[in-house]
């Protein structure tokens, strides 16, 4: 079962299918406000917060459904232990539709990358 299954029940909606995005590492935690997925890209780390769909249901009402943050990596690259750091989000969306759109580019520039390497 998935982290943020058993974190955040099985009732949460995520708006997109995982599976389809293999570079997105569930690493959601049950203190955490809503499940979050870390991924790599040009050697940075990045945090996608998911949070739920109903406006009523957020922690905080002023948060998007979908954000996306730098991760500052307080581990290793083989065990990374990965935080948000202190700086504004990179990009946030609303809808499910925006999310799969800038999910299915990342996928596609991560593939590009791989074949450059």
């Amino acid at each position: 079962m998935n982290n943020y299954l058993k974190s955040f029940g099985n009732n949460f909606e995520l708006g997109f299918n995982q599976s389809e995005y293999p570079f997105l590492v569930d690493q959601s935690y049950d203190n955490d406000m809503c499940p979050s997925f870390h991924f790599e890209f040009d050697s940075a780390y990045y945090i996608l917060w998911v949070d739920h769909a109903a406006v009523e249901k957020r922690e905080d009402e002023s948060n998007s459904r979908y954000t996306v943050v730098e991760a500052e990596n307080l581990g290793d690259n083989e065990y990374p232990e990965l935080q948000t750091k202190a700086s504004p989000a990179l990009a946030e969306f609303e809808t499910v539709a925006d999310i799969v759109i800038y999910l299915n580019e990342l996928k596609s520039r991560l593939a590009a990358e791989k074949v450059t390497h």
